[in-house]
């Protein structure tokens, strides 16, 4: 009968140990990080926007941890280096995906990186958190799984200056326009549209402007004069840019360096005004357009916070639109999850589309194809600094025009 009662006794202390050990091997695993992966180009031509994205996104892992993490669990970024280059992007995709095996995906920095990861990322069935680039294309490829903060996409990039043109008397109008672009996908949507859909040329005929120069020129171009001089020796009192950081500076030096004083200048490519090189052009930085998403004076909820981390943190007097989509991002990553109480990446989508999201963006619903409802304030940078000229409701000030 001892015998018996030791044996009973010994196999309930093992089974109370292996529900110990199961409970704690549970418990270590609802304690691990929760990890959210991407690339930025941290080096190359992508740098600077990118370091903007690096200093949002340390930024917020740092409060979401203080905040208690995601699910009672805490929050790990691993962020690679894809050194502005999509081969090498890809490369660390699969690495996130097969081997660090990361819970979401962000994004990364530019439509001319991110055209290059989407496919490795459906093919494995993951939603891909979108604050880094914009592609019509890519938003209706991705069928839904690619969830995005730009509050506009590159048909509409141009929309804002254009309905504030239309605002105007007629004698304040443009006349005849010149469209400098890229060679490269994102800036030719900006310009062509998507679909019959928006795009410079159309906003320009729309609005009965002459279009009296339309070049091109190759991503390796360095001198600008020869597109400056054709477009004042057209008469075109409207300059649009359609490029990137370091194009859109150099039009901006050549202008002022040939004396061409266009009443319209507008950056409708990337939204280059707000970025801190912008300021340090100095007088030729002066009068010029540009969009965006939003302005700390519409106090969404992070926004002022932000703006104030990039002016303490940064030494950044004007908050950059990257820094705003990265945060809205974020935002909708927390609250999602939180709200879906889940990693489940079905469980998540649906949730994204049924929910309303509280952020720097202002409160913000997705559209089926993972793009939220577009919104965009023009910026005009005025004696050193931006100011929101339109929609009226949110300017700052008035629009300095000849």
């Amino acid at each position: 009968m001892k015998s018996l009662k030791s044996a009973g006794l010994r196999a309930a202390l093992i089974a109370a140990a292996a529900l110990l050990t199961a409970n704690a091997v549970v418990q270590a695993q609802e304690k691990q990080p929760i990890l959210i992966g991407g690339t930025l180009g941290l080096t190359g031509f992508l740098s600077e926007g990118s370091a903007d994205y690096k200093a949002v996104y340390d930024r917020w892992n740092d409060e979401v941890n203080k905040r208690g993490g995601l699910l009672g669990r805490p929050v790990k970024l691993v962020i690679y280096n894809d050194e502005s280059t999509p081969a090498v992007a890809q490369s660390l995709y699969s690495r996130l995906l097969d081997q660090d095996k990361v819970d979401l995906l962000l994004a990364p920095f530019s439509t001319f990186v991110g055209g290059a990861v989407l496919p490795i990322v459906q093919s494995h069935n993951k939603l891909f958190f979108n604050g880094g680039f914009v592609s019509m294309a890519m938003f209706t490829n991705a069928k839904g799984s690619m969830i995005g903060t730009y509050m506009y996409q590159e048909p509409d990039y141009p929309r804002g200056l254009f309905e504030f043109i239309k605002s105007l008397p007629a004698d304040k109008r443009p006349k005849r326009a010149a469209i400098f672009t890229y060679q490269s996908p994102f800036p030719i949507v900006v310009r062509d549209g998507y679909n019959g859909y928006g795009g410079a040329l159309r906003f320009v005929k729309e609005a009965g402007i002459e279009l009296v120069v339309n070049e091109q020129f190759p991503a390796n171009t360095t001198d600008f004069n020869a597109l400056v001089q054709k477009a004042k020796g057209a008469n075109a009192d409207m300059v649009l840019h359609i490029g990137q950081l370091n194009d859109s500076l150099q039009v901006a030096r050549t202008i002022q360096q040939q004396d061409y004083k266009p009443a319209f200048f507008c950056t409708c490519g990337s939204p280059v005004t707000s970025i801190a090189a912008w300021a340090k052009l100095g007088a030729a930085a002066e009068r010029a357009f540009s969009g965006t998403p939003a302005w700390p004076t519409q106090k969404h909820p992070g926004l002022v916070e932000l703006s104030e981390f990039f002016k303490k943190e940064r030494k950044q007097d004007t908050l950059p639109a990257y820094a705003i989509v990265a945060q809205t991002i974020l935002q909708v990553i927390e609250q999602a999850v939180n709200g879906a109480g889940t990693l489940d990446q079905e469980k998540l989508r649906e949730y994204i589309y049924k929910s309303e999201f509280k952020t720097a963006s202002g409160n913000i619903r997705f559209q089926e194809n993972g793009t939220p409802v577009y919104s965009q304030l023009l910026l005009q940078f005025q004696n050193g600094k931006n100011e929101v000229v339109f929609p009226a409701k949110d300017k700052t000030a008035d629009a300095i025009l000849p």
